[in-house]
């Protein structure tokens, strides 16, 4: 009897011991591999790539067999069944994603796409490319793309993810203005190496037809907008200041 009440001792022992170090271990696993991190951000910008085709069938960090022609999406933190809009910020098209996997395991790129949802923005030729995701509810309904025929954005500012913002304060300097939306896109990537201030599209209406603005903002003074003039002009760059007040 005094052998068994020994043995129940140190097993008690034993199990106090060890219990907490195995529970602690069990449950930071589980939300690593489910749980969205805490304080994630709802939108964000970075650079994204897609699946190659060897991927195809192959299982996903959610159980789930990748699918390339399924809109779906790899990124480290957000939580399996998120529904992520992601938009082209060169084009403006944009592609409502579901996160099944986990990944890039590159610290340069932010989300990885399947084939489908990379095509359907446009981004095969280029494999990689500058996106804005932003988190979407599980009903959201994609809108028709506005740089379609026949669907026009109203009158008013835009970022270059196409998100409704307030008029940019101070002078603006203008690089262009474009019928077709989507050449409006192509100029603030042609330019995005340059640092020239916070673009934005400005969206106006002449003679009934709708046009496409090229505007950068930042510009603390006359001055340094008109040093910046001069500077892209020097450059082959020609460019307006639009005076705001």
């Amino acid at each position: 009897m005094k052998v068994l009440r020994i043995y129940i001792f140190k097993t008690n022992i034993l199990i106090i011991k060890n219990i907490p170090y195995i529970t602690i271990f069990t449950i930071l696993f589980i939300f690593c591999q489910h749980f969205t991190v805490f304080a994630q951000t709802k939108t964000a910008s970075g650079i994204a790539s897609y699946y190659a085709n060897k991927f195809q069938g192959r299982k996903t960090a959610s159980g789930d067999k990748y699918d390339k022609n399924k809109f779906t999406a790899a990124h480290r933190t957000y939580a399996f069944g998120t529904k992520l809009k992601v938009t082209n910020i060169a084009n403006g098209k944009s592609i409502v994603v579901t996160v099944n996997d986990r990944g890039p395991y590159s610290n340069h790129r932010l989300i990885d796409l399947s084939y489908a949802a990379a095509k359907h923005i446009d981004m095969i030729q280029q494999g990689v490319i500058e996106v804005h995701i932003e988190v979407v509810s599980e009903n959201y309904k994609m809108p028709s793309s506005p740089t379609k025929k026949g669907n026009s954005l109203s009158e008013g500012y835009y970022s270059k993810s196409l998100i409704a913002i307030a008029p940019p304060k101070g002078p603006l300097l203008q690089i262009g203005s474009f019928s077709v939306q989507e050449n409006a896109f192509k100029r603030i990537e042609e330019l995005k190496l340059m640092n020239i201030g916070q673009a934005c599209i400005q969206v106006i209406t002449v003679r009934r037809k709708q046009v496409y603005r090229v505007l950068y903002s930042g510009f603390h003074s006359k001055e340094a907008i008109s040093q910046k003039k001069l500077e892209l002009k020097k450059k082959g760059i020609d460019s307006i200041i639009v005076d705001t007040e």
